[in-house]
């Protein structure tokens, strides 16, 4: 689903992973993994409807741990808590910008992706993303591959783990 201007717009990708091909086409309703690239969704989308209880939210944000109790809306601080999701924040944009990717956070996105979803082991998926890097920009120059390898090598270490105050569970709106 995407917003037709798509420029700037709101996407859900639906993906699903398994040992063999997957042929049939439908939305993925109970989710183990949502990821927010825009913090300002959180006050316009329901971004955790559907997500499975214990499953993992990733928010793009450069809020601090401290900063979620008043920039969250009360009824996704009651989801996270209820459900006991593993809540991680990832200053994607500041990452991107200082290895020189200006706003361009995919990489950084598709790192926390890889370490979170656990599809891959992560080593193995770093180094997939670093091929996928220099197939893709090889072309644009060494500068360009460096740039979005260094994005990868410095996702995990900005990836935080939120620790999820239980009061959170009775957020008022």
């Amino acid at each position: 689903a995407y917003d037709s201007k798509k420029s700037g717009g709101f996407t859900v990708s639906h993906l699903r992973f398994g040992p063999s091909p997957i042929t049939s086409t439908y939305f993925v309703n109970q989710a183990d993994y949502v990821a927010c690239h825009k913090s300002a969704y959180v006050t316009q989308y329901d971004m955790l409807e559907g997500i499975k209880d214990g499953g993992v939210f990733v928010l793009n944000s450069h809020w601090s741990d401290k900063d979620m109790a008043k920039e969250l809306p009360a009824a996704m601080r009651r989801t996270i808590a209820r459900k006991k999701l593993k809540f991680y924040n990832v200053d994607a944009v500041k990452v991107a910008t200082d290895v020189g990717l200006g706003g361009r956070i995919n990489m950084i996105m598709q790192t926390a992706f890889f370490k979170l979803a656990k599809v891959l082991p992560i080593d193995k998926a770093i180094a997939l993303l670093k091929e996928s890097i220099k197939k893709e920009y090889g072309k644009k120059g060494d500068k360009i591959v460096n740039m979005n390898v260094d994005g990868v090598d410095q996702t995990l270490a900005n990836l935080i783990e939120i620790k999820v105050p239980a009061t959170w569970a009775k957020a008022a709106d």
